[in-house]
């Protein structure tokens, strides 16, 4: 646990007034707590009955009415949690769950209900009352167990490109191994095509680290995947898939086929976009080193879990999700419209982290859009980063809680150079797509950085004329992460020492990247200055755009100071998505804001017809750049020191005061308990602008060495400059530009 919990709870357990935060825990919480294993034993309570009002579902995604009553003084760290019903809850993790708090009416009765969201995890579940300490749960009800009587039911069907544009690749999952089969055609009524698809799935050993293979281990089901052939380009095809002869299938779906150089194309571009239970529940967040399952510790409602919820809003961005409450119908009304013939989404798909039961979720959530148009992955460190990595280039980074690339690559598969080496390009259109994966090694020298040589020196510009390249992390970025080997600017300065040359020498168009959770472009750029624009309107270098801002909590992380490449170019708080238009001469790009689905950014490229890459003049402009330096960045490990373990100190000797500021009568106490809850730049604004006044009024070096009772990781004035200089972005650029941007 990190020290900021074990401080909050004893802190303000020690000193809060329980009629004003609700119930706080009584002693501290252990590690992990409640989800530790050797915390929960079998304890049943005579008389509390926990009920399921079927134990079986028919279609994947019914909901399952869960109630339970006898409930003898119920407290508000009473949950209600889905497992795996043939694993041992001390043996691995809950899927999803609920504080029975949160349900009207139920602590007074001791009686509740809550409709849960089932899909087919292609094993049986069940449900589990849980009760007691935080640092002490036990299971005091179980329910009987939920299967599916339809458990060939095809599911997440995705579609994807191979390097054939003729081809187009079908992707689902059933729960056993039967004969499965994609029917096909030109019309709804004339499926007279067919092919056989491919049968595999994998196993713990094929993943390379815990929790994946371990606590978070789930049986992924058979996974089918068979290849379209003989398509006629541009052309809507339809299909459905399922075992052949009696077996159930899918319903028929349809989508474009691979459109040639002279088409105009439709394309949605995404990055972090993850999952949500639409029930309402919360999802077991596994964080890592950094806070553990947090999320777990306190019963919401309280001042434990609005501060660390605050805290994570200032200093992480791997919380919470809540953006894809609203983008995933966004981009579901996008995929009824039948226009778009790829999506592009580049790294941190389904945020699963390990936790492999969320990819079911994000599965099903992605459907709509993966079965109608053709949806390209490249990976991002919450799928592919860990030691055991195949050729990571992170030696310390676990942020894909082991799976190492394998589940993303085996349930949603791309047409990349090996089954370990995840790079690939294909033509699409009058694009040529080079899709990268920053979290393996791509320094001069490595397979990849040869591979994306080779590739861009072979690209026909007369059949192709753009270029985009789609990567995960950020090569260009504002972010003032910037001192560790995974931070943001360390990796944009390493990818830029490996591709920035190369990339302006071949002439790509643009690049695409998330990561950090915003959206931001920069001018044509090349070494930090921006090179504009040609006599004929054609950019002479890349635009970087960063588009993060898909649905994981925002990070408007901007520095005190804008380098170059960003300054006057627009950045946005929001939660949205990308969309674009291309033709041979012209490159729309979009963003939309999916909550109010309006148009925030547009911009558009032009090339004349007959236009030719010169790589000659654009070697000539690489030799007449002036380099811009980058602005001074500080470390922040500071700002990290004070946010998390000072300002619960800072709260325990004002809890008066803290209550006033973010107590249960305050908005940020209301967002931050709600159950789907707007975190978008202004709120996040108002959450840490909070935090600093806080800190400020009560907080200089002297005091914080009395607080730290001699145990600063550096000296008070260091860290105190470094929380000064993060402190400073916030109520200064920062604000600046969400004050700009609110519509």
């Amino acid at each position: 646990m990190s020290i900021f919990a074990w401080l909050l709870v004893v802190a303000l357990a020690a000193c809060a007034a329980p009629d004003a935060v609700g119930a706080l825990a009584s002693t501290a919480p252990r590690k992990s707590a409640p989800f530790q294993t050797r915390n929960l034993i079998e304890n049943h309570q005579k008389g509390l009955k926990l009920r399921v009002s079927t134990t079986s579902i028919d279609t994947s995604g019914q909901y399952v009415t869960v109630s339970w009553s006898g409930v003898e003084d119920p407290a508000d760290t009473d949950m209600v949690a889905m497992y795996l019903a043939d694993r041992d809850p001390s043996e691995t993790w809950p899927m999803k769950y609920i504080w029975t708090s949160t349900v009207p009416n139920a602590q007074r009765r001791g009686a509740g209900q809550y409709f849960f969201q089932v899909y087919n995890y292609y094993e049986p579940i069940k449900f589990v009352f849980l009760r007691g300490a935080f640092g002490d749960k036990f299971i005091a009800a179980t329910s009987e167990n939920i299967t599916s009587t339809n458990p060939q039911q095809p599911t997440q069907v995705k579609l994807a490109f191979t390097e054939d544009p003729s081809e187009m690749r079908v992707t689902w999952l059933t729960q056993y191994e039967g004969n499965p089969i994609i029917r096909y055609g030109l019309s709804k009524k004339d499926l007279s095509l067919s092919v056989t698809a491919n049968v595999s799935t994998y196993t713990p050993a094929d993943l390379c680290d815990a929790p994946a293979n371990s606590t978070g281990w789930k049986e992924p089901g058979t996974i089918n995947s068979g290849v379209m052939t003989g398509l006629e380009p541009n052309t809507r095809y339809y299909y459905v898939v399922g075992d052949e002869g009696e077996g159930p299938s899918s319903k028929v779906t349809s989508f474009i086929s691979a459109p040639t150089p002279e088409d105009t194309v439709h394309l949605l571009a995404l990055a972090d976009l993850g999952q949500y239970n639409e029930d309402g529940s919360r999802n077991f967040a596994y964080w890592y080193q950094y806070y553990e399952p947090a999320d777990e510790f306190y019963a919401i409602d309280t001042m434990q879990y609005t501060m660390m919820h605050m805290i994570l809003a200032a200093v992480n961005n791997e919380a919470e999700q809540d953006g894809t409450v609203v983008t995933y119908p966004a981009l579901h009304m996008e995929a009824r419209t039948g226009k778009y013939h790829s999506a592009w989404h580049n790294g941190d798909v389904s945020y699963a982290r390990g936790a492999e039961w969320q990819w079911d979720t994000y599965g099903h959530q992605i459907e709509p859009v993966t079965s109608r148009i053709p949806t390209m992955y490249t990976m991002g460190n919450h799928e592919y980063d860990d030691p055991n990595a195949y050729d990571s280039r992170f030696s310390t980074s676990v942020d894909s809680g082991g799976e190492c690339g394998v589940v993303q690559q085996k349930r949603a598969p791309m047409p990349t150079v090996t089954e370990r080496d995840m790079f690939y390009s294909i033509n699409h259109g009058p694009i040529h797509f080079l899709q990268l994966n920053t979290e393996a090694n791509f320094e001069p020298g490595s397979a990849q950085h040869d591979f994306a040589v080779a590739d861009l020196a072979a690209v026909n510009r007369s059949v192709t004329p753009w270029v985009v390249v789609g990567f995960h992390r950020m090569m260009y970025t504002d972010s003032y992460y910037g001192f560790t080997p995974t931070s943001s600017q360390v990796v944009a300065a390493d990818m830029r020492a490996a591709f920035e040359d190369l990339f302006f020498e071949y002439g790509v168009d643009m690049t695409w990247q998330g990561h950090l959770h915003n959206y931001q472009r920069t001018c044509p750029v090349y070494n930090n200055t921006c090179v504009d624009y040609d006599d004929e309107g054609v950019a002479r270098g890349p635009i970087h755009v960063t588009m993060g801002h898909n649905g994981f909590m925002l990070t408007p992380f901007y520095q005190p100071e804008a380098p170059n490449a960003f300054d006057g170019q627009p950045t946005f708080a929001s939660f949205g998505y990308c969309r674009a238009e291309v033709n041979r001469t012209h490159f729309n790009l979009q963003m939309l804001d999916s909550l109010r689905m309006e148009l925030r950014d547009e911009f558009v490229l032009y090339k004349p017809e007959g236009w030719q890459l010169d790589r000659e003049a654009n070697l000539q402009v690489m030799a007449s750049v002036t380099p811009v330096p980058f602005p001074m960045l500080i470390p922040i490990s500071g700002w990290g020191a004070v946010v998390e373990k000072i300002f619960p100190l800072l709260a325990m000797q004002d809890l008066a005061g803290a209550l006033e500021a973010f107590g249960p009568s305050t908005n940020i106490w209301k967002v931050l308990n709600g159950k789907f809850r707007d975190l978008e730049g202004p709120f996040m604004l108002k959450t840490v602008n909070t935090i600093i006044d806080f800190v400020d009024a009560r907080l200089n070096a002297t005091i914080l060495e009395i607080l730290a009772n001699g145990a600063l990781p550096a000296p008070a004035e260091d860290i105190m400059a470094s929380y000064d200089f993060v402190a400073s972005a916030w109520k200064g650029r920062i604000a600046s530009l969400i004050s700009s941007e609110v519509v």
